[in-house]
């Protein structure tokens, strides 16, 4: 065993010493230390290695296990989901909530410049909205060639504008129309906040706003809008027959914001649910708009987890995307 011979070695040299010349001793001297000392020297070197190489290989793991974790909270993470995904599972989990498709959306009074705050129903996304439409709303003026040479970017924003229906006579009406006839860039700009109670998750979409009447949008000012007017009305009167008969009569009433009328009859001239006397449906009166909301920028925050992120649509080099960006609460 070399450790009880380290141990005894000592005792050895010692009784050399007292039998043999002070030459002899030196020699036997040096040559023990040869045979026994670099032999553990070299085994403990060689532990004292070993666990070096064991710490370095651990700190690379450990770098690159932090490179990992880095690289999957990448703000381009493919596994990031989007707004859009997002809000269809929100929506799915609370459908059977009672009142979890009322939104709240704010426009500002041009003439105080003070916010106004109303809610209202939401009444699902557009289907197959054709894409040049949304770029005149979004971008401004399009021509034709630059409406077909956008195509490659229109499934990014498939299904994503919101449908509420409004009363022409209301003030949020008035409101955006006012920024608008004064040539103000982003006079149609609103925000609309959706609060999930059941899954305490936001959406604060901030959007523009597009009012569609009997002739299609109502600043319908460029020809480009003009050649999706079809479909526009072709969706208005769609929402006109979904809407319950006591949804339908409200657009058959006074002018919204003017004292109400206590005289006993002076409703007689409401049609019952707007129907006719057979009970069909009426035309849609000049009164009934539906409302899109083109959002541009989501800000979605889960506080169950302490989780913002934040979707935005922009236009870069002809080419137009949602980027996500995962924020601080």
């Amino acid at each position: 065993n070399k450790v009880t011979m380290m141990a005894i070695m000592p005792l050895l040299l010692l009784s050399l010493r007292q039998l043999l010349p002070v030459s002899s001793f030196a020699a036997h001297q040096q040559a023990a230390a040869f045979t026994y000392l670099p032999r553990f020297t070299n085994r403990q070197t060689s532990s004292t290695n070993s666990c070096a190489s064991r710490k370095m290989t651990s700190n690379n793991n450990e770098q690159q296990q932090g490179l990992a974790d880095i690289g999957d909270n990448n703000n381009n993470n493919p596994d990031m989901k989007t707004w859009k995904e997002r809000i269809d599972i929100s929506i799915a989990k609370s459908r059977k909530v009672r009142g979890s498709n009322y939104v709240q959306i704010s426009t500002i009074d041009y003439e105080t410049m003070e916010p106004r705050c109303r809610t209202v129903v939401f009444r699902g996304f557009m289907k197959d909205l054709p894409f040049g439409a949304v770029e005149e709303v979004l971008r401004g003026d399009v021509t034709q060639e630059e409406e077909d040479s956008s195509l490659s970017s229109s499934g990014k924003y498939t299904d994503c504008v919101m449908k509420m229906i409004t009363d022409l006579r209301s003030n949020k009406v008035s409101e955006v129309e006012s920024f608008q006839t004064t040539g103000k860039k982003n006079g149609n700009t609103v925000e609309m906040v959706w609060w999930f109670p059941k899954s305490s998750e936001q959406y604060r979409v901030r959007g523009k706003l597009q009012f569609i009447g009997n002739g299609g949008p109502l600043t319908n000012t460029n020809d480009a809008t003009s050649n999706h007017n079809d479909y526009f009305v072709g969706e208005r009167k769609q929402q006109w027959g979904n809407l319950s008969d006591m949804a339908r009569e409200q657009f058959y009433w006074d002018n919204p914001g003017i004292p109400y009328c206590s005289v006993k009859g002076h409703e007689q001239g409401v049609p019952p649910g707007g129907r006719d006397e057979e009970g069909k449906v009426l035309p849609v009166p000049d009164s009934f708009l539906l409302m899109l909301l083109y959002p541009t920028k989501i800000d979605y925050l889960k506080l169950g987890e302490n989780y913002r992120q934040i979707d935005e649509w922009k236009w870069e080099g002809g080419e137009s995307q949602w980027d996500q960006l995962r924020m601080n609460p």
